[in-house]
């Protein structure tokens, strides 16, 4: 497991909760969120890639952001990062600009794709990359030495980039995004392609940091990561936010009647998928579809008569715990009806 302190900031004075703050001289003050994005819209070519999008991240809080393809995600983050401009509302880190962020050294990326040269070692990775990133030379050698040592890889300093492992790569990838301690990171696909277990060295990471007071804004395809590590989630469709809150408030309210219906259908008829989504399904991957159920076994029974009558080919129904999945298939599958 990973050592050390996690390169972030440390407030001044005693933090009450997410956004009250006393200051040296006993003085509260209620503190901005570390982002805050307001009515943000942006249209490309006929498409609103971005429709009245309004979110929070506070402090210490670990926030995912997902949805299907298209939904609006990567807009969102780029315009977040300051790489889209927004055609109306509003994007700010700390109460400034995404622009004047970056320059103050208060906003942090991880993208998806590695952000290391592979013919450095990873400690002259780094080291140009904090000082890219606005760490003073002073300093300089400390916070790359403790960067090293928070995420499990002081060993592996002299080590060229190519040769390290994927989930170490991904993890020196994580490091060179908060060595100049921003209040707000942006990450994409954080753990995309690595094992379990480098997995959840990655989750560790991300959740001290979070620990420490940073705001993380986490774009995931990967929902048994958001499940796992997020405090909250936003659900996007079509550029809109659908949904806002945590995994309980958005599996809520999906599944209003408080348990999940799911049933696994065989290949079969063209109609197949009308006869499931007239019964109020809607696709979760795969064969798997999914609808909001009462907890009684005869609502079950009768469900999957109708649908073998319809002529859809049930593997297996069965009532289960809701899950975040589900909630997503069942809550874009409004959106697209509606």
């Amino acid at each position: 497991m990973s050592g050390g302190e996690p390169p972030s900031r440390k407030a001044s004075g005693q933090a009450t909760s997410d956004d009250e703050h006393i200051d040296d001289h006993g003085v509260m003050t209620i503190l901005p969120a570390t982002l805050e994005v307001r009515h943000a819209s942006r249209r490309i070519d006929d498409r609103l890639v971005l429709n009245e999008v309004s979110l929070e991240v506070g402090r210490g809080r670990i926030v995912a952001v997902t949805g299907p393809n298209g939904a609006g995600k990567t807009s969102l983050m780029r315009a977040v990062a300051g790489r889209l401009r927004l055609d109306s509302g509003s994007v700010s880190v700390e109460g400034l600009s995404p622009t004047e962020a970056k320059h103050r050294g208060r906003l942090g990326i991880v993208p998806q794709d590695i952000a290391l040269y592979s013919h450095l070692t990873v400690r002259e990775n780094l080291s140009v990359l904090a000082r890219l990133s606005g760490v003073g030379a002073a300093v300089l050698g400390a916070r790359v030495d403790e960067g090293l040592a928070w995420a499990g890889l002081a060993d592996r300093a002299s080590a060229l980039t190519h040769t390290l492992s994927g989930g170490m790569r991904r993890r020196a990838n994580l490091v060179a995004g908060v060595l100049h301690r921003p209040a707000l990171l942006l990450l994409d696909e954080p753990t995309v392609g690595v094992d379990a277990e480098s997995e959840s060295r990655l989750h560790a990471l991300l959740r001290s940091l979070r620990d420490n007071g940073m705001g993380l804004l986490v774009s995931t395809h990967n929902l048994d990561e958001a499940a796992a590590i997020c405090d909250d989630v936003v659900v996007m469709h079509q550029g809109r936010v659908l949904a806002h809150g945590s995994l309980a408030e958005i599996v809520t309210r999906a599944f209003s009647d408080g348990r999940e219906l799911a049933v696994s259908v065989e290949a079969g008829p063209d109609g197949s998928a009308r006869a499931l989504e007239a019964e109020g399904f809607r696709q979760a991957g795969g064969h798997i579809w999914v609808r909001s159920a009462s907890h009684s076994l005869a609502d079950l029974g009768a469900t999957e008569q109708r649908l073998l009558a319809a002529g859809v080919r049930v593997a297996e129904a069965r009532l289960r715990e809701p899950s975040l999945r589900g909630a997503i298939a069942v809550l874009t599958g409004r959106a697209e009806v509606s």
